[in-house]
């Protein structure tokens, strides 16, 4: 007899699960679109064709997926795609047309202080756009390349044609807030295999970021009105200092003799750029010309221990 590998082919607005025949001899394809439900834990394939429409024909046709994802919206978001697709403004056609297809991706954070990686259930999405022409310096893009755009306040309605591509490939992140490549990619793996419960929740989950359609819609008026009120000139812009002189002054004190008049964010910023293997006093004495002074007990700590005991002292 055949191996059956428990897998889900989702494909236009159905869903299909290879079987064996009578025999046993074969495989064949068992439409469960009705009972798709049943299959969320079962490794899927997206077809190249599949579009954003498509998965919520399919949680038409099995109910139930709703409800297994109420606390995503997706009772409120499944009413509005019942309405069909819709032209998005004239205003904003123009980064609409910019995207291609929808891309679900994976991303993983290793804390390699402690070796320990953090958990991979949820895919992101974003949009990818059509491979640029020319070259893109406001968008740090060269030619061939493409622009990844969020469409977290985008109207469900205005991506409804785009096609759903899952992405295999995994960009693994520092997860430790003292290294220095902290929140930046430091190596890529390969993981093919993601259920059909991981690409309806992923989808959901930043299709709803901002809550249901409602909700949606008054945080992207919000925005619309605070850019207005900047351009117009009518917003009191305070200083950056201000904002972050409590949030580092803490270390600052705990760590240093003597700052020379420097701010807590120069500071700050300072630290950040030190590499994780070299001593943290030297290089901050070289960069400040001698003008900022570490207390004597730090002095012999490397770029990540200081960064941590930064850290620890604003807790």
């Amino acid at each position: 007899m055949l191996a059956v590998r428990s897998v889900a082919i989702l494909r236009d607005t159905r869903a299909f699960r290879p079987e064996t025949d009578d025999t046993g001899s074969r495989l064949k394809e068992v439409d469960v679109t009705s009972r798709a439900h049943q299959h969320l834990f079962e490794f899927v394939t997206v077809h190249a064709g599949t579009t954003l429409a498509d998965i919520f024909r399919l949680m038409e046709a099995s109910p139930l997926l709703q409800k297994f994802y109420r606390r995503d919206f997706a009772e409120e978001l499944a009413r509005q795609a019942r309405k069909g697709a819709a032209e998005p403004p004239a205003r904003e056609r123009a980064a609409h047309e910019g995207i291609e297809f929808l891309e679900l991706y994976q991303e993983r954070g290793l804390d390699t202080s402690t070796n320990e990686y953090s958990g991979m259930q949820r895919l992101h999405l974003h949009g990818i756009g059509h491979e640029s022409a020319e070259d893109l310096p406001g968008e740090r893009r060269k030619k061939g390349e493409r622009i990844e755009w969020s469409v977290s306040l985008t109207p469900l309605r205005e991506l409804f044609s785009l096609p759903v591509r899952v992405k295999d490939g995994v960009r693994i992140t520092e997860e430790d807030a003292s290294a220095k490549a902290f929140m930046s990619e430091i190596r890529r793996a390969r993981c093919a295999n993601v259920t059909l419960g991981q690409v309806i929740q992923g989808l959901l989950w930043e299709l709803s970021f901002h809550g249901g359609p409602q909700e949606q819609l008054e945080v992207s008026e919000d925005l619309k009105r605070q850019v207005a009120e900047i351009d117009a000139g009518t917003v009191e812009f305070g200083c950056v200092d201000d904002v972050f002189e409590p949030l580092y002054k803490p270390g600052c004190d705990a760590l240093f003799d003597a700052l020379d008049g420097r701010s807590t964010r120069e500071i700050a910023a300072a630290i950040r750029d030190i590499e994780d293997d070299q001593n943290a006093a030297t290089w901050l004495e070289r960069v400040f010309e001698g003008a900022v002074v570490v207390k004597p007990q730090f002095r012999n700590r490397s770029g990540r221990e200081f960064r941590k005991a930064f850290g620890a002292a604003g807790r």
